[in-house]
């Protein structure tokens, strides 16, 4: 078989659904196809989603795209996936997740990080002090906002402790796809870096940090095991292979989150080359060849999918995702009030109000 005949099942775990796709190992696309998946909204600045439902959306999709038989399944020799980021799903020893996630739009932990971050000689809200050391060991700190995972452990730590003590580990939602496909509980270098204990400094031998998990008040015992983002995970589960008619030999590769990927797939590669991103947030990153942070500018190098190379990242929270709310609050929104469906094509139809619209809106 020469490396032409091959394939890698790819999977893209967003805030709105997972995309799975079939690509040669030349890179060529073959196929692919998405299912929604919902956001729930609990109060307080709460954003949760489902890790079951993601995962039954994952096999929909994925079988949905397998059974089209665009290639043999026989020639697939690995999946590697990619996910939306900063988010927290609690699993318990059997891999199976206890509630719901905890999504990167969550705020309720922001309580937590101002008590964690409080002190004397205070420099953009944190202590000077745990600042200087979360700066020199990490390159950045928690976020005020409470997004980070580290917000939410400690969320539940305080306000749902039965799940906190029924955790086994806590894992971003892309190491929970790792675990649904290997049943391997682990984390790369770039997915665990917003649970911020994890010390940086030397990109390729990134390992928890005995000063901060004190600091943070975590159980080391529920942080995954860490791999590079390069690795194997391991072979896929007979059940996953059985069910999805692949072979057991297949491969599966810890991978990237969402931000970390789509700098590869951007193809700025190179020390300094940008890309912007657009989603359902955006942001602009690129590689760097340092630990370097810009505290009065909120830019930090952090750990990348490219090894030996950190990545320079800025976001913003609401890009895409204000177009769903347009469409589902405003120009279509569905409720007793409302008539008839939501329109499939509303996106297109956004487009040809956007396409008659002079540029500036008419101020």
């Amino acid at each position: 078989m020469s490396s032409a005949d091959k394939f890698i099942l790819a999977i893209d775990l967003g805030t709105s659904g997972p995309k799975v796709a079939l690509l040669s190992v030349q890179g060529e696309l073959i196929g692919s196809e998405f299912e929604e998946t919902p956001v729930l909204l609990p109060p307080g600045g709460g954003a949760e989603q489902s890790p079951q439902v993601w995962w039954d959306a994952i096999e929909t999709a994925g079988k949905r795209l397998l059974a089209k038989g665009l290639i043999s399944n026989d020639d697939i020799v690995a999946i590697a996936s990619t996910s939306q980021w900063s988010g927290t799903v609690a699993v318990d020893r059997e891999g199976d997740a206890i509630g719901n996630a905890i999504i990167w739009m969550d705020s309720r932990g922001a309580p937590y990080i101002h008590k964690l971050m409080d002190g004397p000689l205070k420099v953009e809200g944190y202590a000077l002090t745990k600042l200087i050391k979360w700066i020199r060991l990490k390159g950045g700190a928690p976020g005020n906002s409470g997004k980070d995972p580290l917000a939410h452990i400690l969320y539940l730590q305080d306000v749902q402790p039965e799940i906190y003590q029924r955790a086994y580990k806590f894992l971003e939602p892309i190491d929970y796809i790792g675990l649904r496909l290997t049943g391997q509980f682990a984390a790369s270098f770039n997915s665990i870096t917003l649970n911020w204990m994890t010390d940086n400094r030397d990109i390729e031998n990134v390992t928890y940090h005995d000063g901060l998990i004190k600091l943070s008040g975590i159980d080391r015992a529920k942080l995954p095991d860490l791999k590079p983002a390069n690795a194997i995970l391991g072979h896929i589960h007979p059940d996953v292979a059985r069910a999805w008619g692949l072979r057991e030999t297949v491969q599966v590769l810890m991978g990237s989150p969402d931000v970390h990927s789509a700098a590869v797939g951007s193809g700025a590669v190179r020390d300094f080359e940008p890309h912007l991103y657009i989603g359902t947030s955006g942001w602009m990153t690129c590689h760097v060849p340092f630990k370097k942070t810009d505290l009065f500018h909120n830019l930090a190098a952090l750990p990348s999918a490219i090894p030996g190379r950190y990545l320079l990242t800025n976001e913003q929270e609401c890009a895409g995702g204000c177009l769903q709310y347009l469409r589902n609050n405003v120009i279509f929104p569905q409720d007793e009030l409302s008539q008839g469906e939501r329109p499939a094509n509303a996106y297109q139809l956004l487009d040809q109000i956007a396409e008659r619209t002079s540029a500036g809106s008419d101020n």
